[in-house]
């Protein structure tokens, strides 16, 4: 899994562990849950930053 597959919408993918009698671990998941969470946001960021014109400013980009 990459930050890639996660921009395309790729569903995750359970690793063999996480399959283990159809149950996966509540840490886990909650992990798992806060890294889309995180990736979301970085993505959304960087999307932000690379709108907008040339007389943009760094503190009108922080206000988006």
């Amino acid at each position: 899994m990459s930050f890639q597959d996660l921009e395309a919408g790729r569903p995750l993918v359970s690793s063999r562990r996480e399959r283990v009698n159809g149950k996966q671990d509540a840490s886990q998941a909650v992990a798992s849950g806060i890294f889309q969470i995180n990736t979301a946001v970085s993505t959304f960021q960087r999307l932000v930053n690379s709108i907008g014109t040339p007389k943009d400013t760094p503190e009108l980009r922080e206000k988006l």
